[in-house]
């Protein structure tokens, strides 16, 4: 069982849930950071793996819902 920390990261655009291990993160910000750009994914969960799973699990249904609002109405 891995005791590395990994985010949560959400993305609004991609309408998706992606998990990486927390320096990744931190990289990844500290890179768009330095090129004065942005990113689509945001943190919404620390913890371990498994853990990031089960929140993204949990939430899940809420990204089911927001692609059939978009499907039928084309909208965000």
């Amino acid at each position: 069982m891995s005791t590395e920390t990994h985010a949560l990261l959400w993305s609004k655009k991609s309408n998706c849930f992606h998990i990486e291990p927390l320096p990744a993160t931190v990289n990844n910000g500290l890179r768009f950071f330095r090129s004065n750009s942005t990113n689509d994914y945001l943190v919404i969960g620390v913890g371990s793996r498994d853990e990031c799973g089960k929140k993204a699990d949990e939430l899940r249904p809420l990204l089911r819902e927001r692609e059939e609002v978009r499907r039928l109405f084309g909208t965000e």
